[in-house]
């Protein structure tokens, strides 16, 4: 497909220079360079000698923002094996809330699972990360059970954040409901599992194997 049709052989925006990809190389070499000259010469002038400390610090936390930023893409979620079935499922049309989404693209291609599991502001990302973290660790040490569970409940702010304002959310006559709308408000009710589909197959939850 992707001969014939350009416009669908990348990402969408997928232009330019990644800058973020770049930075941590023009301040690491610069540094590499110094240090090199350093040792040739056997001495660094204090100028010098504060640049080779400062542009190393700079690469890094640039390379550190960069991992950060690539552990939001799908193909990242999905490189552990415990979940390459949930990306697989999403990418399949299966009519799983989550691949209605991606197949629709109304989430982000590149990042559909970082976009309904973070919540919103800075705190959500620092959640998501965390609770991202905690994911590698579990699939490095083998330290999880299946079928895969949410860690606490869905924020259905994820939901709502896109949802409540649209002018077909709020034509539907059962979202109009005051009764129903306290419920989602205080979080006793799921938009998930309840009116609409789970969000992932109990299969692909369960490793890809059929749900016990």
């Amino acid at each position: 497909m992707n001969g014939p049709h350009p416009l669908f052989a990348g990402p969408a925006g997928a232009h330019g220079i990644p800058w973020l990809h770049v930075l941590p190389i023009l301040f690491a070499v610069p540094a590499i360079v110094i240090l090199l000259w350093g040792l040739a010469r056997g001495k660094l002038s204090p100028a010098l000698g504060t640049a080779a400390v400062l542009l190393p610090v700079a690469a890094y936390a640039f390379g550190g923002l960069l991992v950060m930023e690539e552990s939001k893409d799908v193909a990242f979620c999905g490189s552990c094996h415990v979940m390459g079935p949930v990306v697989k499922s999403m990418a399949s049309n299966d009519g799983s809330l989550a691949s209605i989404h991606y197949s629709r693209g109304l989430v982000p291609q590149n990042e559909p699972c970082y976009t309904c599991h973070s919540g919103y502001g800075i705190w959500g990302t620092v959640d998501a990360k965390k609770h991202g973290v905690m994911h590698m660790v579990r699939a490095t040490t083998g330290w999880y059970d299946l079928p895969i569970k949410l860690e606490g409940p869905f924020d259905i702010d994820s939901c709502l954040g896109c949802h409540a304002h649209a002018q077909t959310f709020q034509a539907v006559e059962a979202h109009q409901d005051p009764d129903l709308q306290k419920q989602l408000l205080s979080r006793e009710m799921s938009c998930t599992g309840v009116c609409h589909p789970a969000a992932h197959p109990a299969s692909a939850l369960n490793g890809g194997l059929p749900a016990s």
